[in-house]
């Protein structure tokens, strides 16, 4: 009785290292007969490097599929296997793809996901991503509330792409290829809905003032991270913090990191 009471408490969110991996896809994948995947609901693979592979990764989330709400990906072996088998995890909510250094291609990913009805939060690769084929467009998932952009997306994909209005939390994190016209393409049809709003370095597209005008697409933050490489003291100004009809501005949290180099120390002053 103890034993059978304690299984669900051991597998819903196992630990899992280097050490005790295998032994973990071999009690899943190889016992066929214990429904021991039924049990586990979050799952993360941050902390695995060589030990994985793409048919262990794969089959793993065949065997937790039932169940899984939060999956975070390794970051070697996530390629196109687990990504097909990603699409049984109907009950998914958390899907955080940001330490994948393989190549994913967008269009199979949504592909996998457009049908996750629970899914509230979604992190892009940051190292790469393959945008081609995109420009048809894509169905995003109904209920997605927060939203982390990362890697090779392009100002073409960002310009062609309907962005859905449930986000209210928005990330840009190593995005190489966007400028500030794609950030504000972004900000304007969603930037009413959001109440987080953070950025990341680096971007290189961005210049040292692209983000000066956030505030004026985006008046209902509560909390907001800015690089002072890429804005300046005019971003607080009375110019760019319009006035708001009704209510008081809802800002709560502000954070300003910067990158150290040289002249960044003194962009923004108290």
């Amino acid at each position: 009785q103890w034993y059978n009471y304690s299984l669900p408490l051991l597998y819903f969110s196992p630990k899992l290292t280097s050490y005790n991996f295998h032994k973990f896809v071999d009690c899943l994948i190889v016992d066929k007969k214990r429904k021991n995947g039924d049990l586990v609901f979050e799952l993360d693979l941050s902390t695995i490097l060589q030990s994985g592979k793409n048919s262990y990764v794969s089959k793993l989330l065949r065997r937790c599929s039932k169940n899984l709400i939060k999956f975070t990906a390794p970051q070697t072996s996530f390629g196109y296997s687990p990504l097909i088998s990603l699409k049984s995890c109907h009950n998914l909510k958390y899907l955080d793809l940001g330490l994948v250094s393989e190549t994913v291609k967008l269009k199979e990913l949504f592909a996998a996901i457009k049908n996750f009805k629970s899914l509230t939060h979604l992190s892009f690769p940051r190292s790469s991503i393959d945008c081609d084929g995109c420009e048809e467009g894509f169905q995003w998932p109904m209920n997605l509330q927060y939203l982390k952009l990362s890697g090779g997306l392009t100002n073409e994909f960002v310009r062609t792409t309907s962005w859905p209005t449930t986000i209210t939390t928005l990330e840009f994190s190593d995005c190489p290829k966007l400028d500030e016209q794609s950030v504000y393409v972004i900000l304007d049809k969603i930037g009413n809905n959001l109440k987080r709003l953070l950025f990341y370095y680096p971007m290189p597209s961005l210049r040292d003032n692209s983000l000066d005008f956030i505030f004026r697409y985006c008046p209902n933050l509560i909390t907001i991270q800015l690089m002072v490489d890429y804005c300046t003291r005019w971003t607080f100004s009375e110019y760019m913090l319009i006035k708001l009809e009704n209510f008081q501005r809802p800002l709560r949290t502000l954070i300003l990191q910067s990158s150290g180099r040289l002249g960044m120390a003194s962009k923004i002053h108290p």
